[in-house]
């Protein structure tokens, strides 16, 4: 396997990158580059905050916080708690639902959600907002 070696990016290319590629501020940006520089330092045991990010980095945290919600002052922590919210009751509807053609879809959003949740367990008081859906699951 070989990994193509890429040029490292100025601190404020990364902003303008996640800006134009969200459509989100400079300073949301920056926040949202915070968050995943202080999850890598906790998943490798060390800080790498002064490391160089590269192209790479710019599209794992866009795709990585597109969901989080920081126009309204949503935390990760905070989203990875809704997400836990929103696991429970898909991996519960997994559990009860028995249609060929509707469990796909089941059990791929029970693992996106969880995967968002990664590390965190929702409480049983966590409240739960209904939306209207679709016949295919899609909230409106």
């Amino acid at each position: 396997m070989t990994i193509e070696w890429q040029e490292p990016l100025t601190a404020a290319e990364v902003v303008e990158r996640l800006t134009a590629a969200t459509g989100r501020e400079p300073e949301v940006a920056s926040a949202m580059i915070r968050d995943y520089l202080d999850d890598t330092s906790e998943q490798l045991g060390f800080s790498v905050h002064r490391w160089g990010l590269d192209a790479g980095d710019v599209e794992e945290i866009r795709r990585g916080y597109e969901w989080v919600d920081y126009e309204r002052g949503e935390t990760a922590t905070e989203a990875r708690l809704r997400a836990a919210g929103y696991a429970q009751g898909w991996n519960d509807i997994a559990a009860t639902d028995d249609s060929p053609g509707y469990s796909g879809h089941v059990d791929r959003q029970a693992a996106l959600w969880t995967e968002r949740a990664r590390g965190f367990e929702a409480p049983a008081d966590v409240p739960f907002v209904e939306h209207e859906v679709d016949a295919e699951g899609w909230s409106r």
